[in-house]
């Protein structure tokens, strides 16, 4: 048995036949990919993007002969040659044993995926950050708050997410805001939070925090940046479900958790799979609208792109109209 990184059309067409039988897609924009080759064909697949570790695959008629074992210990090691020490994988439920085998700790498992991690800082690190930052801004330990939450991207703030926050703060001692930091959106996670921090700051009893790399992340639910979902696609949002539900509910004490209502399809089957997984503890408002029609940071933004800044302006807070309107003048000049 060989192991090769794929470098050739050739070899990505092979991979993908053996991802596509094994259920999963081919690996979009990885950084490297390796292959375990056998009997002149390639029988397993490995690939990785920074950190993370993903689209393991064996041919079934070499399960059990320590072919991943073998894979996946190679791409580690050039990981570690390149002082990448802190590793996520997603992959299978069937390959969790594996990545245990080699000190991997499990992060969520939805039955069908999960996502194990290696290093720090690690999620329990990041849930212990945001936990003593919660009881120094209120003051009481965790445990005696009544915390409700909401994830947002906020690309930008609209004043929909600002009446949404409001009310549900108002149902709660205190009210988390997590806004994504993945900067996969037209705005910066730096302007976007800024952005939540500025339309928040009169509501007394929310604090403003990363969402972390757990919470709908390319880790967790690439296809949110991808406006697209399939079969498999599903697992991953389940997965960030079960991750919320298992890891940071409990950990922070959140008794609920706020969503808006959705009219983009892929956002109305993430958020029927929060209703799944979450049940009771997941609380649905009805979308904001302006002048008979829902707001949505898509609507701001389509607004800001045909030069109609001022209709953009008046539907995001007022506290974000001067900095909203200095971030696109800026990034494209004044309207013309």
């Amino acid at each position: 048995m060989q192991i090769r990184q794929a470098l050739i059309p050739e070899e990505y067409a092979a991979i993908a036949a053996l991802l596509d039988a094994s259920g999963l897609s081919a690996p979009v924009n990885v950084g490297e990919t390796l292959y375990a080759e056998a009997q002149g064909r390639i029988i397993a697949t490995v690939s990785r993007t920074g950190e993370l570790v993903s689209h393991l695959a064996v041919d079934p008629g070499f399960r059990g002969e320590a072919v991943a074992e073998t894979l996946v210990g190679a791409l580690l090691s050039r990981m570690n040659a390149e002082g990448i020490h802190r590793r996520l994988v997603f992959t299978k439920s069937a390959y969790v044993p594996l990545f245990t085998s080699m000190h991997f700790t499990k992060v969520a498992d939805s039955g069908v995926v999960a996502i194990l991690e290696n290093g720090t800082p690690d999620l329990e690190t990041e849930l212990t950050l945001i936990r003593a930052l919660v009881e120094r801004t209120f003051g009481v330990p965790i445990a005696k708050l009544d915390l409700g939450a909401t994830v947002v991207n906020c690309n930008p703030m609209t004043l929909g997410h600002q009446g949404l926050i409001r009310y549900a703060a108002s149902r709660h001692q205190g009210f988390l805001v997590f806004v994504l930091e993945e900067d996969e959106s037209t705005f910066s996670y730096e302007e976007r939070i800024a952005m939540v921090r500025l339309g928040t700051r009169e509501i007394e009893n929310v604090l403003v925090v990363p969402s972390t790399k757990y919470v709908v992340s390319n880790l967790t639910f690439p296809s949110y940046f991808l406006k697209t979902m399939n079969t498999r696609d599903r697992e991953h949002a389940t997965l960030d479900a079960v991750i919320f539900r298992d890891r940071f509910m409990p950990a922070l004490h959140i008794v609920c958790r706020y969503i808006g209502t959705e009219f983009d399809p892929m956002m109305q089957t993430y958020n029927a799979l929060l209703k799944e997984t979450l049940g009771d503890r997941l609380f649905e408002l009805v979308r904001y609208a302006s002048d008979g029609a829902p707001i949505s940071a898509s609507r701001v933004r389509k607004l800001l792109t045909e030069n109609k800044t001022e209709e953009a302006l008046a539907l995001v807070p007022v506290s974000n109209r001067g900095l909203l309107r200095a971030i696109w003048e800026e990034r494209h000049g004044q309207p013309r």
